[in-house]
């Protein structure tokens, strides 16, 4: 009786995580959280966290927004919306510290869109209180 409890047990356990589907894509902890103030230069948006803002630099209102399992930001004039889909990550570190990049393959809706959104590849470079984002 053991053996039929055990194995009804193991395979109930593995339809329930099968109906629950894939697991969405974590974003790198290294890129998580509020950046202000993107400005675009040659293609490339450089965003700073709230503490690297110059004292006279105007508040905090172009926000990029990068949560555990999407990120958001307005690029110019244009809105994402984004949910990764694939990352891949490396590291370079030196001696003054070390820079964290990602080529980041997503859905992304702009402006009012609905459903799952365009696929678009971006790279994310972050150092120190600092991160630039480039279309790929």
């Amino acid at each position: 009786m053991k053996p039929v409890m055990s194995i009804l047990a193991s395979a109930l356990a593995l339809t329930a995580s099968a109906a629950h589907g894939a697991p969405l894509k974590q974003m790198p902890i290294d890129f998580v959280g509020e950046w202000c103030n993107g400005e675009t230069f040659e293609g490339e948006t450089n965003w700073k966290l709230p503490s690297w803002l110059d004292e006279d630099s105007p508040k905090c209102t172009n926000i990029l927004s990068v949560t555990k399992y999407d990120f958001s930001m307005v690029i110019d004039k244009k809105s994402f919306y984004c949910l990764p889909d694939a990352i891949r990550l490396k590291e370079d570190s030196a001696p003054s510290g070390t820079a964290y990049l990602a080529t980041i393959n997503a859905h992304c809706t702009t402006g009012q869109e609905t459903g799952r959104g365009r696929p678009v590849t971006f790279a994310f470079h972050r150092y120190k209180g600092n991160i630039y984002i480039k279309r790929k």
